[in-house]
């Protein structure tokens, strides 16, 4: 991967959010330094516990965490996520080699995993998937909406969608269009 894909992935995660939960300050401190080029805001915990307390307080876009921690470790700490939010965008960074637990937590429908130490082409890939999966919200978030409207101008939108060929949809985009755009 490329700077150039770097800066393309840096520009389409800038505005989002990130929640680092890591028990080693030096991996905290690493952490915060590679993703603050990549979010707009970071917040850190030190373990499971704080790691839940932050995302129920400053509600993250992604949460990129450790499997093993002291107290709450990170897959009880996923488990309380996803009960809270179950399509939570989660990058776990870990340098576990017990593959029960790397199955488990890759189990449980996360974004991606990235085993320690931290490759860049594997960082590169799982802030892909971020990326890709917001991708995919949006689309799905814009497929639909639901607007009430009276029913003397329905009848009105029902006339012009029917002389024109087009959908209902169409006519009321076309005249949200046009509204902001004056």
């Amino acid at each position: 991967m490329s700077s150039s894909d770097l800066m393309q992935i840096a520009a389409q995660t800038k505005g989002l959010s990130a929640l680092i939960v890591e028990d080693r300050a030096d991996d905290n401190d690493m952490m915060v330094k590679i993703f603050s080029q990549f979010f707009d805001k970071i917040f850190t915990a030190k373990d499971g516990e704080e790691g839940i307390k932050s995302y129920i307080k400053n509600g993250p876009d992604v949460v990129i965490t450790d499997l093993i921690m002291p107290h709450i470790d990170g897959i009880f700490m996923i488990e309380e996520i996803q009960n809270i939010k179950q399509d939570q965008l989660i990058i776990v960074i870990s340098a576990s080699d017990d593959i029960d637990k790397i199955a488990q937590t890759v189990s449980m429908n996360i974004t991606s995993f990235v085993q320690k130490p931290i490759e860049l082409s594997k960082l590169t890939d799982a802030l892909s998937n971020v990326v890709n999966k917001m991708k995919e919200r949006k689309k799905i978030e814009t497929k639909a909406f639901t607007i009430t409207i009276p029913v003397d101008l329905y009848e009105t939108i029902m006339g012009t969608a029917k002389e024109e060929h087009i959908s209902k949809n169409g006519v009321i985009i076309r005249a949200l269009k046009g509204y902001f755009e004056a």
